[in-house]
């Protein structure tokens, strides 16, 4: 399966943001983060909203640096994003670079600064990272792409170079053009599953679920089986799941299928399962929702607004519901 046949398709569901006291969004930060997007190098638009609601979802360091290289930012970039994401009550322009810079300068952080002053990760963290190949340019996958290569010579490079499953993912990715962020859940899943086919690699199940391994694009690697295990060891609760499959980048397919091929769920449970999850997400009773791209997120969902007792319509929940299903208006 292409990249190119899968990239056009979009899990729709609405989605808001949960707001917390740490990171409170900037409501008069001077020029709008939209607004210092010309210049980045992929040319990928985000506006302020969407800044606000990744930085509502509270991420480490880690998450911010992925997040600022996937989209191509500079030192200033970041930090005006940092600061119209309200990130630990918005220090200040300087601070908020020191702070950029002190990471970056660490070397085992894995990122630094291009040519250009664009933040780019120096070592790839896909699954098993010892053992994994370099990735190559981003120029070079794109001049490799521009001879307009098969399937077949696409799975032939990526062989050649020694990437494993989740490296094709991004190779795929950059090679037309894509932004990692701007892929619905669905299709990176299904991009993964292909990848590992057509590699010969493991990741449990079987041709048509089970799944135990996903690309993270959070982590911008693999999630282990491994991983999986530990987690469901501590027999989470679902809104935990949810949490853990936000952190992660997943939606509700990638998480059913873990939880089948870990034995969490039965298969015959399978759509059952899904249907429970899909259905909480989008009410929104455990603190999560699906975004427009099908990831898990928090806040957000929908309350049923009845209008005789029994008939009715959804709307979008609001900080007033609280954790009610159901509203009067």
């Amino acid at each position: 399966m292409s990249i190119s046949s899968v990239q056009n398709a979009n899990h729709s569901s609405s989605a808001a943001t949960a707001s917390n006291t740490k990171n409170t969004p900037a409501t008069n930060s001077g020029t709008s983060f939209a607004d210092t997007l010309s210049s980045v190098s992929n040319g990928t638009p985000y506006s302020d909203d969407e800044v606000k609601a990744f930085f509502a979802a509270k991420p480490n360091a880690k998450q911010i640096a992925d997040k600022a290289a996937a989209l191509g930012l500079t030192e200033d970039q970041i930090a005006q994003a940092m600061t119209v994401g309200g990130f630990e009550g918005s220090k200040g322009q300087g601070a908020l670079k020191t702070q950029i810079e002190s990471y970056v300068a660490t070397a085992s952080n894995g990122f630094a600064w291009d040519a250009n002053g664009v933040l780019t990760p120096t070592k790839s963290t896909a699954q098993g990272a010892a053992a994994d190949k370099v990735m190559p340019a981003a120029a070079d996958i794109r001049a490799f792409y521009a001879t307009h290569p098969t399937d077949a010579q696409v799975t032939e490079k990526v062989k050649a170079l020694g990437l494993n499953a989740a490296q094709m993912v991004q190779f795929q990715a950059t090679g037309i053009g894509m932004n990692m962020n701007n892929i619905s859940a669905p299709v990176l899943e299904t991009m993964y599953v292909d990848a590992a086919n057509r590699l010969g690699t493991d990741i449990g199940g079987g041709k048509h679920g089970g799944w135990t391994s996903y690309f993270s694009p959070t982590l911008g690697r693999a999630v282990t089986k491994s991983e999986i295990q530990t987690f469901f060891a501590t027999n989470p609760s679902q809104a935990q799941v949810f949490q853990k499959a936000s952190e992660l980048g997943l939606g509700v397919s990638a998480v059913n299928n873990m939880m089948i091929g870990l034995g969490v769920t039965k298969p015959q449970d399978m759509n059952s399962a899904y249907g429970q999850m899909d259905f909480a997400l989008y009410q929104g009773k455990d603190g999560y929702s699906l975004d427009p791209y099908g990831h898990i997120v928090p806040g957000g969902g929908h309350v049923f607004v009845s209008t005789d007792g029994s008939n009715g319509s959804w709307r979008p929940r609001t900080p007033g519901d609280g954790s009610a299903l159901t509203a009067t208006a």
